[in-house]
């Protein structure tokens, strides 16, 4: 018979530190909790909108009983908090491990992929690590020429109702930033692509002191080596200026930019980039007071909504459509980095489940592969 303590989840990553299932279910749950409280706090808007699910039809035109989601009176679709905030609760609620001698596998898992969970805004990071690695592994594989720049570009604190605005700007100034004639210089009567290829990733950080948002671009550049040397080479007031024309800004922004020289300098970069598009613990944190989290979720959720968080160009988003990697809201949240892990060789299936009596996940069942015997836990 286990003792209680042995049926508690311990999962090891490949440098043997535990991955933190329990607290990204516990910050789960507290999200969870606030959509609950916008659902209600929003219910008298609704009805005003005249907010009602609308059915799927079939191939025939009819209704079936299957909800296509909510829409207000104008035919628009709402965000159903309500159904988030359910989805959210069970997230990662079971959890299946192949046992392979000193490590776990995951098998399967319920992520709810709700786009602010805290479960799987860690998953789509070690998954945006993983894809952006193998990426640049193959971009230095086929040119060892080419050099990685990292590259943060910022915009100053906006309010929560102005993020959606806020956003917009940066987004239009990133396209207008990478098809700038100053990236993109006329050479003998052609133009020279400086940045031969990029990634990109959104973050938006919540500062709790004023109650604004904090959003910027964490970029991955790829030059050629002659870069460096060469006339077009940029120093840190340039790129300064360069962004606060692309993205129409009446005031000096904040950037950083530096070259990649190592590999261990490499995967921080690559790990600054990938990190959570938000911080859940800025937005969970117990001084602030039921309202603000309401009020902070729903802006970010709304500003959010149906925005490339992440997206590669040039011969890294060439390199990536032939890696078959997906968008991260389709990608494999289960398999998502690198431990070389023959589940096939596991001698024991394990499924833990989160009891809300301990705040942890803890084992249920057992399953001998090889005999087909199964162990049930109370």
């Amino acid at each position: 018979m286990k003792s209680q303590a042995e049926k508690i989840l311990k999962d090891l990553n490949s440098k043997g530190k535990p991955r933190d299932w329990r607290g990204k279910k516990m910050s789960s749950l507290g999200m969870s909790g606030v959509y609950q409280d916008i659902a209600e706090k929003i219910k008298p808007e609704y009805k005003a909108r005249g907010v009602h699910t609308r059915m799927r039809k079939d191939k025939d035109g009819a209704e079936t009983n299957m909800s296509a989601g909510l829409y207000d009176g104008t035919g628009k679709r709402v965000v159903n908090y309500a159904k988030r905030a359910e989805n959210m609760k069970f997230c990662g609620s079971c959890l299946d491990f192949a046992d392979v001698g000193d490590k776990l596998k995951l098998l399967k898992a319920n992520f709810c992929r709700v786009p602010l969970c805290p479960m799987c805004q860690w998953r789509k990071s070690l998954r945006v690590f993983f894809d952006t690695s193998r990426v640049i592994d193959e971009v230095e594989k086929r040119n060892k020429k080419l050099k990685h720049i990292f590259l943060t570009l910022t915009v100053k604190n906006c309010s929560l109702e102005d993020l959606g605005k806020t956003l917009d700007d940066i987004f239009n100034g990133w396209h207008d930033f990478m098809r700038s004639r100053t990236l993109n210089p006329m050479t003998d009567g052609k133009i020279n692509n400086i940045i031969k290829g990029w990634f990109r990733a959104l973050e938006v950080e919540y500062n709790s002191k004023t109650n604004e948002f904090h959003p910027h671009f964490h970029a991955i550049l790829n030059v050629d080596e002659s870069y460096f040397k060469s006339k077009d080479y940029l120093k840190i007031e340039e790129w300064v200026q360069l962004w606060r024309r692309s993205a129409k800004l009446d005031y000096d922004p904040i950037c950083y930019i530096s070259r990649v020289k190592n590999n261990g300098n490499r995967k921080k970069g690559i790990m600054e980039v990938a990190k959570y598009t938000y911080k859940d613990a800025e937005i969970l944190k117990e001084t602030l007071s039921d309202d603000t989290k309401a009020e902070v979720v729903k802006n970010l959720s709304s500003a959010l909504h149906q925005r490339r968080l992440y997206a590669y160009g040039g011969i890294m988003k060439e390199i990536a459509a032939e890696l078959k990697i997906k968008d991260i809201d389709k990608a494999d949240l289960i398999n998502v980095d690198d431990d070389k892990i023959n589940s096939s060789v596991a001698k024991m299936i394990l499924t833990y489940r989160w009891s809300m009596g301990l705040s942890n996940y803890r084992l249920i069942q057992k399953v001998d592969t090889e005999s087909g015997e199964t162990e049930i836990y109370d």
